[in-house]
């Protein structure tokens, strides 16, 4: 099972690569669906077979913390019938769930996974995923490095040349920042921002594998001083997160490390305050550089909030954003508006009690952790699930601004990971109760 998920996330991270040199290199972009349906039919069917091998667990599992699952079931039946209701498409529904609710589901499988494992497997997975994040940085580097090269050898294996992106359409070797501008970084990723929310994702877990001191762990992973590696670890992902020229990373990226520095912060106010103006007149100078970006985001996020105004029960899934490469039509540029639109206001509270279950059942695990006498592998399980969780609440700043679950590298690689350790630490708090 351990065996299968990890080649199944080296499949994901290799994703883009692996569809844009077979379907567009090789193929021609036949059929352009088929990848996207075959990799979330490779997950859907490991999940079944796991049911079937483990089925007195999923009988159990079933039965105990049901609410966030009754809730996801409700919202989902919610949204196919009343986008049925108004005349969509089979083919809408399904790019409506996969853009706006399958990370949800991926909730209802990893948790499941998790719960399966032992504390062997688990802390063997988080070894795992530090030396995938750590590859797939440095491996995003040398590709980036080998376009300015050798840009002959990606335009014949399926690339386009230098430009932004239009759906569809051979990938550029290098997407800029406006026509003739400056080129972005992507690393193995399909485009810049979506390079940007896997780094923003995971950057508080880099911090804590390469720069926290906890003694207690030290046997297991080598943080208990900071090593010029380490540190140059931490400095090549910042690196790698300016020459996005992602605003919204940028915005994540300040998240993240507010969260983790508050005690910091509080201490020394006018010393922080001053990285802060600094950092907010970084973004608005990128913004006015970007001006014609950035007129097109305001213009978008205010232009729909009329559209919600106007109906506010629903216009049905597969109505905007991601969805108008497809057969939507509005473009919001804002998550949470999105969600408004496809779902309406009743589907969006829905989805919103959906995301409160699953953060009551969070704090449970952490409350439980306060009280119970903990080993080392499984408090290190822990703190990694916490430091994912600022990962977390930086995503849901940045659907502020971008789409950040269009990419299912993210839904995959950050939703697996941060659910299947809270599957087995819930099981883990049952077992110690």
């Amino acid at each position: 099972m351990i065996r299968f998920l990890k080649l199944f996330l080296i499949f994901v991270v290799m994703y883009h690569i692996f569809v844009t040199v077979i379907w567009y290199g090789v193929l021609g972009w036949v059929y352009p669906q088929l990848p996207a349906l075959g990799r979330d039919a490779i997950w859907l069917l490991f999940f079944a077979v796991m049911c079937i091998i483990h089925f007195k667990t999923l009988t159990t599992y079933l039965k105990i913390r049901k609410r966030p699952r009754i809730t996801l079931i409700i919202l989902i039946l919610f949204g196919v019938g009343i986008s049925l209701l108004k005349g969509k498409w089979m083919y809408d529904i399904f790019v409506g769930i996969k853009y706006g609710l399958i990370y949800l589901l991926i909730f209802l499988s990893s948790t499941f996974i998790g719960r399966l494992w032992s504390k062997k497997n688990t802390t063997n997975f988080l070894k795992f995923l530090k030396y995938l994040l750590i590859t797939t940085l440095i491996a995003g580097f040398l590709r980036q490095g080998l376009k300015f090269i050798r840009p002959d050898l990606f335009l014949h294996i399926g690339y386009g040349p230098f430009n932004d992106f239009k759906f569809w359409v051979k990938p550029p070797i290098y997407y800029l920042t406006w026509y003739k501008g400056t080129p972005r970084r992507q690393g193995l990723f399909s485009w810049p921002n979506n390079y940007g929310y896997f780094l923003i994702a995971f950057l508080p877990v880099i911090l804590f594998f390469y720069r926290q001191k906890f003694t207690r762990i030290k046997e297991l992973f080598v943080a208990n001083k900071i090593t010029i590696m380490n540190s140059s670890i931490i400095v090549v992902r910042i690196l790698a997160i300016l020459l996005t020229l992602s605003r919204t990373a940028y915005i994540g990226w300040i998240v993240s490390i507010t969260i983790i520095n508050i005690q910091r912060i509080r201490k020394h106010k006018k010393f922080s305050w001053g990285i802060w103006i600094a950092l907010l007149a970084g973004l608005v100078g990128l913004s006015i550089i970007k001006w014609a970006s950035t007129l097109g985001h305001i213009q978008a996020k205010f232009g729909s909030i009329q559209y919600v105004i106007k109906k506010p029960s629903w216009y049905g899934l597969g109505t905007s954003w991601p969805a108008v490469n497809y057969n939507g039509t509005i473009l919001p540029e804002n998550y949470y508006i999105q969600l408004m639109l496809d779902i309406g206001t009743l589907g969006f509270i829905l989805r919103t009690l959906v995301i409160l279950q699953i953060t009551r059942l969070a704090k449970k695990i952490q409350q439980s952790f306060k009280t119970i006498t903990t080993d080392i592998q499984s408090e290190t399980i822990y703190l990694i699930r916490k430091w994912l969780n600022i990962g977390r609440v930086s995503l849901l700043i940045m659907w502020l601004f971008l789409h950040v679950f269009e990419d299912s590298m993210i839904n995959y690689l950050f939703f697996v990971s941060w659910w299947i350790l809270s599957g087995y630490l819930s099981t883990y708090i049952q077992k110690r109760d």
